[in-house]
């Protein structure tokens, strides 16, 4: 959809709260998450016909017809404002073709701040034209060796605002959300063994070991949709077997019980099945069951070694790795086993797909460049955009669902 962006003038001094670098960074990352989407084609401001300074916020006049003639679709009007030391944003998000408002929000917000509220107001625009929420204003966890540790770190979904969450000196992998996004649980190698440990964002929370004295050997924890339980995998005498527990702690269940090894749990959005990876006829499969262990079937029958399985919360794909020409690739496939598709082509190995809670992008860790970074792509291949840059690996991407900051 084609779309012009118009910055109204203000109505103070641009300097006196930080208005003019403000208003760069609302304009620079509303359009960039606008063109992530791939849903919305921004007009450059030399094909408009009309001046920002003959503009008025709604309801003051706009002559659509000069809109439409650049074949515009909707008209996004903003307009900052200092308010003492904070910064007052009214966007507008209006249909060209009908002449209607769609939608007005009032930000309050300091310079710093601006970088969230484009993305609160991407997806507002989202919301407007497909009913489905943005993801925008989400974040992703990951693992990185910055400090010369693997520990644990968690960024917004575009790649700003980093911040590193464990200084444990160790080994740390597979992070994952809780459904309110308050929480992470991860594997750690801290206490030697890798044991799943559970941290609260919010709070503050130290870390703390979900299971304790039942495994030293545990990995791979993913929570149940409604946050009440997390499956994960253990390992134990050459085998492993995925089990599961009460998310504020008792008495681990197994899920299965083969001489196999099973590993990498996740959950149907409806908390009924879990994908999960087994080995139990001779390779790497993935293979589905019901939330209980029982009715196992077999998802994946090509490719030498499927793993890194992630259920989309629509519910409707399973993305997924394999290997081709020997590097591991992204894939999806319907939960009913058909329409496996690649998803990426790229001379180099592809792990951990992650899907944004809206289900229209995936994240996912690449070595390109002999490191791994972070990337996206949306779901149907297209749009590769990288996160992460430099001489340090990032991986384990963990896309949080919608919930507080």
């Amino acid at each position: 959809m084609p779309v012009a962006m118009v910055l109204l003038p203000g109505v103070d001094d641009p300097d006196a709260c930080g208005r003019a670098q403000g208003a760069s960074v609302l304009m620079e990352v509303l359009e960039q998450n606008l063109r992530i989407s791939g849903l919305f084609r921004i007009l450059p401001p030399d094909s408009h016909l009309v001046k920002p300074e003959q503009l008025r916020l709604h309801p003051g006049p706009i002559d659509f017809r000069a809109w439409s003639l650049i074949q515009a679709e909707a008209l996004i009007l903003l307009q900052l404002r200092c308010d003492g030391d904070a910064l007052l944003c009214d966007a507008q998000l209006l249909d060209v073709i009908t002449g209607k408002l769609l939608t007005w929000k009032r930000y309050r917000s300091t310079e710093a701040g601006m970088r969230r509220v484009a993305h609160r107001f991407a997806n507002e625009v989202e919301t407007a034209f497909t009913g489905v929420e943005g993801a925008f204003d989400t974040r992703i966890a990951y693992i990185s060796n910055a400090t010369g540790h693997k520990e644990l770190y968690v960024m917004d979904f575009d790649g700003h605002g980093a911040r590193q969450v464990t200084r444990f000196g160790s080994l740390t992998l597979s992070p994952a959300w809780s459904p309110d996004g308050r929480s992470l649980a991860f594997t750690s190698y801290w206490q030697g063994s890798p044991e799943i440990y559970r941290l609260s964002l919010k709070d503050s929370e130290a870390a703390r070991p979900l299971l304790r004295g039942f495994s030293p050997l545990s990995s791979g924890a993913a929570w149940s949709p409604d946050g009440k339980t997390i499956a994960f995998s253990v390992s134990k005498g050459g085998k492993a077997n995925i089990f599961t527990l009460p998310d504020r702690g008792g008495k681990p269940e197994p899920l299965t019980k083969a001489w196999s090894l099973d590993v990498s749990p996740s959950w149907s959005p409806d908390g009924k099945e879990i994908v999960f990876v087994s080995s139990m006829a001779g390779r790497p499969d993935l293979y589905i069951m019901k939330a209980d262990g029982t009715g196992t079937r077999r998802l994946t029958f090509e490719g030498s070694y499927n793993a890194d399985p992630d259920w989309s919360p629509t519910g409707d794909w399973i993305a997924f790795v394999s290997p081709v020409g020997g590097r591991f690739q992204i894939f999806r496939i319907r939960p009913d086993g058909t329409q496996r598709t690649q998803l990426t082509h790229a001379p180099c190995d592809h792990f951990t797909p992650t899907w944004a809670p809206n289900g229209r992008l995936i994240a996912f860790s690449s070595n390109p460049d002999g490191n791994f970074d972070l990337f996206l792509i949306r779901m149907d291949g297209s749009g590769q955009r990288r996160l992460t840059w430099g001489p340090r690996d990032e991986t384990d991407p963990a896309w949080s669902p919608r919930g507080p900051p």
